[in-house]
């Protein structure tokens, strides 16, 4: 993971953490594919995989993202800071959280 890269999991990381979420980072403790971050968020299974600007997710990433979705659980490639706030916010529109 290059810098730009750790930078955005730190921040992301760290706001989800401010707004209650348990987040989990899995980059050292899982098989190749899994994403990122874990997180739970209000009850929600949320996985979020992490590229700089202009990156995508690899094709086994994708594959792993789908089977979370498909497990009833939600899974974000995210790029920045703002990004993963929509990503919660779509969740929260969902379900009318507050």
């Amino acid at each position: 993971m290059g810098k730009a890269e750790a930078k955005i999991q730190s921040d992301v990381s760290d706001w989800l953490t401010l707004i209650g979420c348990k987040v989990i980072k899995t980059v050292a403790l899982t098989k190749s594919g899994n994403a990122d971050l874990v997180i739970c968020y209000k009850g929600y299974y949320v996985e979020m995989e992490i590229k700089v600007p202009g990156d995508e997710c690899r094709r086994l990433q994708s594959i792993k993202a789908q089977e979370t979705v498909d497990a009833g659980g939600y899974c974000f490639c995210i790029h920045s800071l703002d990004e993963a706030k929509e990503a919660i916010e779509l969740i929260r529109n969902h379900y009318g959280i507050k």
